[in-house]
């Protein structure tokens, strides 16, 4: 028998809110393998096949069952709990469908969610697919445009640049020590050029991050990126982990999604540049935004030299060396070598004596 993070009372109590059925009983429960979820391979994320009966009708239902709490760095706020959260008291206000949370721990160690299968599997977007993700991402950066003091309400929300700031740098910190200590990945441990590179990221990392807490705040998604968006047939769009939403610059989802989308796919059918401008134009007519090409161009390398150091650091320095090596040509193209050319347009040179 499979061993639920629930009770049977909890779900039956969820799936009673969820159908308006105050007589619906669980009758089964069955695990069921999510192909589509390959990369959550340590059970964080399960299907669950639910057989039910409401009045004289046996029925069921598709459900996805996870348990965040591993995927958490040491010391922010429960991603489960973001992501309860943020399906509980903010998916009515956004301007895309979100699955359905059957129900959840209040700590957020567990969650259920309706199961959302896509229509058209993310390695076959067309390029208005991806045109049409970019407008969704707008439109969910207009919703909530400069309304960083009413997101204030939620204390369980990321808060990268601000709350959690010194947790991401300090991760980021160790994580150069430790390919410094294993002299690996040789890509970046056997490179003097590169460890430079790292040590004027780590000490100028309050000048990265300048210019992003400048910028109007509005909700991030935090991973918005093909793996995660549903798209239907019918022109719906469905996003689903939302386990590091929080405020933020717009900037930093959108090199989240350009990044993500040549990382899953080499051969995008539509140019990245043409995706970026797609973006600047939509917020120009959504919210009146323009940013002079300048001024752009700075943004987009202060967000992505953020990126690297909150995310791409540690997965470098903690993933397998056959996960490595098997990614270490996308790593150098997606972000290596811009990182290296962005520290030199706009950090200052450190002096090794």
């Amino acid at each position: 028998m499979t061993n639920w993070p629930f009770t049977v009372a909890e779900l039956t109590a969820g799936l009673r809110r969820y159908f308006a059925e105050p007589g619906l009983q669980v009758t089964a429960l069955d695990e069921r393998p999510l192909p589509d979820r390959a990369s959550a391979a340590s059970q964080r994320v399960r299907g669950l096949h639910v057989e039910y009966s409401a009045g004289r009708e046996t029925l069921n239902v598709e459900c996805v069952v996870k348990e965040p709490q591993w995927a958490t760095r040491a010391g922010l706020a429960g991603a489960g709990r973001r992501e309860a959260g943020l399906y509980h008291s903010l998916a009515a206000h956004l301007p895309m469908e979100t699955p359905a949370l059957i129900a959840f721990d209040l700590a957020g160690d567990w969650l259920v969610l309706e199961a959302v299968e896509a229509d058209i599997a993310s390695g076959a977007w067309s390029a208005d697919d991806y045109r049409r993700a970019v407008k969704t991402l707008a439109a969910l950066h207009e919703r909530f445009w400069n309304l960083a003091e009413d997101l204030a309400a939620y204390p369980w929300l990321a808060r990268p640049l601000t709350n959690d700031f010194e947790i991401h740098v300090y991760a980021a910190a160790q994580a150069v020590e430790k390919m410094m200590r294993d002299d690996g990945p040789h890509l970046i441990a056997g490179s003097f050029t590169v460890l430079s590179a790292l040590g004027q990221i780590i000490s100028q990392v309050e000048a990265i991050v300048q210019p992003l807490r400048a910028e109007p705040q509005t909700l991030l998604h935090g991973e918005f990126q093909p793996s995660n968006i549903a798209l239907q047939e019918e022109g719906e769009i469905v996003v689903f982990d939302w386990e590091l939403t929080g405020p933020g610059p717009g900037v930093l989802d959108l090199v989240v999604f350009i990044t993500a989308c040549r990382w899953e796919r080499p051969d995008l059918p539509v140019a990245c540049d043409e995706l970026i401008a797609l973006y600047r134009a939509e917020m120009a007519e959504r919210v009146g935004v323009r940013w002079p090409d300048e001024t752009w161009a700075t943004l987009w390398d202060h967000a992505l030299l953020w990126r690297f150091t909150q995310e791409m650091l540690d997965w470098a320095a903690r993933a397998p060396r056959e996960v490595f090596a098997a990614r270490a040509a996308q790593f150098e193209d997606i972000w290596l070598r811009p990182v290296l050319a962005t520290v030199e347009r706009q950090l200052r040179p450190v002096l090794f004596i």
